[in-house]
């Protein structure tokens, strides 16, 4: 009981102590910073591209940051039987927060907007000279979330991986922080 109490003391006292330290000593190492990656999802289409994530300007709130992304997919044949021509493209829209947990360490959880569309033909082709087949296009977005770790070495180099709900796959990502 004795240790307890006195753990309890000394918790009270550092808190009390780091209450008293200026905002601007809090993060003496501080220094606002932009990354940027390269990002892999092996979602149904393979998709690729690119995130931005600064951190936050302000001293007080170093630790918190946000990003943005976008993916793409190239285009995948739907394998359709000869007449009919068809092609799936996938799109990912990704935004959201980052928290750090050490200089190194932050973790990160935003929403992201998943876009399959398709386009493809009936299979019936006009019988006239030039005639060409119509072409249908259907859409689906599928919002969801997602959530990361993002490990960031002292030189600048940024690995993170995390999973997303909307395209339920792992989100791969590599790149370097200014």
């Amino acid at each position: 009981m004795t240790k307890y109490l006195i753990m309890l003391v000394l918790l009270t006292a550092s808190i009390q102590a780091h209450a008293n330290i200026p905002a601007e000593d809090l993060n003496p190492g501080f220094k606002s910073k932009i990354g940027i990656t390269v990002d892999y999802i092996p979602a149904a289409n393979n998709m690729y591209g690119i995130t931005l994530s600064p951190y936050h300007h302000d001293r007080n709130y170093a630790q918190w940051g946000y990003y943005i992304g976008y993916a793409k997919s190239s285009k995948e044949d739907m394998n359709l039987t000869s007449p009919s021509e068809g092609y799936t493209k996938d799109t990912m829209w990704r935004f959201g927060l980052s928290y750090s947990l050490t200089n190194n360490f932050s973790i990160y959880g935003g929403a992201t907007a998943y876009t399959n569309v398709s386009h493809h033909t009936d299979g019936k082709t006009p019988k006239i000279v030039g005639g060409e087949p119509i072409w249908i296009e259907e859409s689906d977005t599928t919002w969801g979330g997602e959530i990361g770790l993002r490990y960031m070495m002292d030189f600048g180099l940024m690995i993170s991986t995390g999973y997303d709900t909307a395209s339920e796959s792992a989100v791969i990502s590599v790149g370097w922080a200014m």
